[in-house]
């Protein structure tokens, strides 16, 4: 049997381990091809994370079965990612918002400080369920966001950091960056003390700081040995006279106490900077007020856990002030148990330059919605990988009929997959920043002060309509 079987087979007989007759040639394809998918699964398991629940995480659903999962998105250890930044990145109407307030919403819930500073007045509802461990500060035209970062309530405040912060943020009004020359650096923070140590007028401010200067100009220098070459008594003098007195934008710094201290017991703060988002010189001011707000509060314990979200700074990021004054927080961060997230609607809206990138090295972690119009700008710039692009290409969204879902791709070091999200109608509710359906839940909230409240009774007419 074993000669006829031999004679009619072109390819040479052996036997297996288990002395089963087999052909040679096709044995070592069958060896070669279980390597080549034994390899490849190793390949797609060192790149592509299961639907596994981590321990701890936010809830996304498997695309399996739409079963909750939980992503651990913050990984404590750092294993995968050395910073926790995140990007969120889709066109106008996708969701990029309402993702974000699932993310955060479980984030607040979990114990981390979150801060918001927004351009589209999208958190206002989610503010709103939070009452007792809230703020908003809304600017409005014309007046000041009550931030006096020049304020102290005792002489014992004027510590080093203090200084160090002051220094930088008037360097940052003088437009001289964030990274100043060491011997101006110097001769600014002995300006600073003397100020504090020699003024009575009280409280202390940005105006105050201004006229000390500008009253013992001629002096004042050679008195505390300070080289005229460190520091410029009349180009200070010239570019801050635009922030006091009868200045242009001396309104930013009309207060006289620091309000930040609302904010100290606050876990979720949003800064809603509408009606300035065209203004990029106001704009700028604000992101630096509102950094020493929070390094004044929020930032004081370097071991609580906080976000920072930018969110609707698409079209300002375009302005260089504004670009730099985004990079400072990311630098920032890195001494804080923290992350900062940027939502835009396309990756392009990123100038090309080093300061873009500078964020982008120091973003590991990325989510992204449907885009109709592709993802070639996101693989470029990100450098994702074939694998990456085709898990994007494979989103699909279910908006009509039950469930209703949206699929996203969310990529953690060199981690990436597929998730969804499906929330109940309650949290879908609390979530809608747009539209007919969230303007009836603000009226509701206006008549019955509660937004909780207001959520139950929007889902009571909605099923009463069905």
């Amino acid at each position: 049997m074993e000669s006829n079987l031999k004679g009619r087979l072109q390819f040479p007989l052996s036997k297996n381990s288990k002395g089963v007759l087999q052909n040679s040639r096709v044995a070592e394809k069958q060896k070669r091809s279980g390597r080549f998918r034994m390899a490849t699964s190793l390949f797609l398991w060192t790149n592509t994370t299961n639907y596994r629940s981590d321990c701890t995480g936010i809830v996304f659903n498997d695309r399996e079965f739409n079963i909750p999962v939980l992503k651990d998105v913050w990984d404590e250890g750092k294993k995968r990612i050395k910073a926790r930044n995140f990007a969120i990145f889709a066109p106008t109407g996708e969701g990029k918002s309402f993702l974000a307030n699932n993310m955060l919403r479980q984030y607040f819930e979990v114990g981390v400080r979150l801060v918001i500073i927004d351009l589209g007045g999208s958190y206002t509802k989610f503010a709103s369920l939070y009452p007792g461990q809230s703020t908003v500060l809304r600017y409005e035209n014309g007046k000041s966001l009550g931030i006096n970062p020049f304020y102290i309530s005792n002489r014992d405040d004027v510590i080093p950091e203090r200084l160090e912060d002051l220094s930088l943020f008037l360097f940052e009004l003088m437009g001289a960056g964030t990274t100043p020359q060491k011997e101006w650096s110097v001769a600014l923070k002995k300006l600073l003390l003397a100020y504090y140590k020699e003024s009575q007028i009280v409280p202390h401010s940005l105006e105050g700081f201004y006229n000390f200067v500008s009253k013992h100009q001629k002096d004042l220098l050679s008195r505390l040995q300070i080289d005229s070459e460190y520091f410029n008594v009349k180009g200070f003098l010239h570019i801050l006279s635009e922030y006091v007195g009868e200045g242009l934008y001396s309104f930013l710094f009309g207060a006289n106490e620091d309000q930040s201290y609302r904010l100290e017991d606050k876990r979720l703060i949003v800064f809603e900077l509408d009606e300035v988002k065209d203004n990029k010189e106001i704009l700028s001011v604000m992101l630096k007020l509102i950094k020493t707000a929070i390094q004044r509060t929020v930032w004081r314990n370097r071991e609580e856990r906080g976000i920072i979200l930018f969110d609707e700074f698409a079209k300002q990021l375009k302005f260089d002030n504004v670009l730099e004054s985004v990079e400072f927080y990311y630098q920032a961060i890195r001494k804080q148990e923290g992350a900062i997230g940027i939502i835009l609607q396309s990756i392009n809206q990123l100038p090309q330059n080093s300061t873009s990138a500078s964020i982008l090295e120091n973003t590991q972690i990325i989510y992204s919605l449907r885009n109709e119009k592709g993802y070639a700008a996101l693989q470029e710039r990100l450098q994702l990988s074939a694998h990456d692009l085709n898990q994007l290409k494979s989103i699909r969204n279910h908006l009509s009929g039950h469930p209703k879902y949206t699929e996203i791709f969310i990529k953690i070091g060199k981690e990436s997959n597929i998730f969804r999200l499906e929330v109940p109608p309650e949290v879908y509710a609390a979530y809608l920043t747009e539209g007919p359906d969230n303007e009836s839940i603000m009226a509701l909230y206006e008549a019955y002060g509660d937004m909780e409240q207001a959520i139950k009774a929007f889902i009571n007419l909605k099923n009463k309509e069905e």
